[in-house]
């Protein structure tokens, strides 16, 4: 009888680990990201502030180190318009809404990842053909889930290396 517990009980256990591998990811109580990632270039100072690390399961997209500039409603939506399951489009739509940016910030996005793990942060830096986003590396990776998580970062950065 004992044996059947044990067996039982690590099973449970186990299946319960599993279940919770993967799951929406409320913005409001995400991991704080890095709320600030600067870098030298050519002796000038490189500031970025990630605005938002948005997270669902199931949204889709593919991932890109590079940034998408964000300039207008249009933009915007033709970014948010590649997730059309479940609500990681409108969160994104509402976050670029309600960024306040200042007068030499352009507001730039890019799916950094597509997973089982949420990345805890981003790691901004200018790049030839624009921003670069990177996901910072997982502490404890999951290694395995029921369904990807999709994961978005919005980061404001200076106009000039966009």
């Amino acid at each position: 009888m004992r044996r059947t517990l044990g067996t039982l009980s690590l099973g449970l256990a186990l299946a319960a680990s599993v279940l919770t591998g993967c799951g929406d990811s409320d913005p409001g109580l995400a991991p704080d990201p890095a709320a600030h990632s600067s870098s030298a270039t050519d002796g000038a100072a490189f500031e970025a502030h990630v605005v938002a690390l948005l997270s669902q399961t199931g949204a889709g997209g593919a991932t890109s180190t590079q940034a998408t500039v964000l300039g207008d409603d249009a933009a915007v939506a033709d970014f948010a318009g590649q997730f059309t399951r479940g609500s990681l489009g409108d969160q994104i739509r509402a976050k670029a809404g309600s960024a306040r940016l200042a007068g030499d910030q352009t507001l730039v996005a890019a799916v950094v990842a597509v997973g089982c793990d949420v990345p805890p942060g981003v790691t901004v830096t200018p790049g030839a053909e624009g921003v670069v986003i990177t996901p910072q590396k997982v502490a404890k990776p999951k290694m395995e889930c029921f369904a990807p998580v999709t994961t978005v970062a919005l980061v404001a950065v200076p106009s000039s290396a966009v």
